[in-house]
């Protein structure tokens, strides 16, 4: 009789493992299903409901933590990278899920990687921002009107960030041949300000460091759907 009883809370423990996996997989890919449809991934991206338990978490309808990861998303018309989002304190009732999905995070922090290709644009033609010994550069061949003539400009590159707008200020230029000093006259042409790409789910933006990648765009919110009519 206790060997019985042994063996069925053995099968009862492993039913219930089982039962909790495909549970917390189906939550899973579920919201990484969304998430792909909503930022217009190529792949869907990597879901992770945490905690030792996904069960009791679902049936209480309050999750302590959700990590969603992707190599890349479309956001507001620009192609960002390396996108890590960690929602805490995250309401989903079982009953929504199962009808009409609703995931409400009381705290969120995110960040992402914008190329440094998307700051081009911002550049006068012929130049652009590259990456060299893991640093952003800014290299091209600039025209000088004033002049009549054109050359080559090679100039580091430094990200500062006031609010949501990002400032790109070129220092250590140097220029090619000419026959005055342009050095100043190519900072002036090279430095400019532009608003950064939207941070996904209403992100407010509160870091930005330049990576041998990218500028990497950190940001919290509180409050945030991440599925459901809300979500942004």
């Amino acid at each position: 009789m206790r060997k019985f009883l042994v063996v069925s809370l053995i099968l009862l423990a492993a039913l219930a493992v089982a039962a909790d996996i495909g549970a917390r997989s189906f939550a899973q890919n579920m919201l990484a299903g969304r998430a792909a449809e909503q930022f217009q991934m190529s792949e869907e991206p990597e879901v992770t409901f945490e905690g030792w338990a996904f069960l009791p978490q679902a049936i209480s309808g309050t999750y302590s933590e959700i990590d969603i990861t992707a190599a890349s998303a479309t956001m507001d018309g620009v192609t960002v990278e390396q996108i890590d989002v960690t929602a805490g304190d995250v309401e989903a009732p079982l009953a929504d899920l199962l009808d009409q999905p609703s995931v409400v995070a009381g705290r969120l922090d995110g960040s992402l990687t914008v190329p440094y290709t998307y700051f081009n644009a911002y550049l006068p033609e012929g130049m652009t921002v590259t990456v060299e010994g893991g640093e952003p550069r800014i290299t091209g061949e600039l025209a000088f009107p004033e002049f009549g003539l054109s050359t080559s400009v090679n100039a580091g590159g430094e990200f500062a960030v006031e609010g949501d707008t990002v400032t790109l200020t070129p220092v250590d230029i140097q220029v090619g041949d000419a026959p005055v000093d342009l050095s100043g006259m190519a900072a002036s042409m090279l430095t400019f300000s532009a608003q950064a790409p939207q941070l996904p789910f209403g992100l407010t933006v509160t870091d930005m460091e330049a990576t041998s990648s990218g500028l990497r765009v950190s940001g919290t919110a509180e409050n945030v759907a991440l599925m459901g009519s809300e979500s942004v």
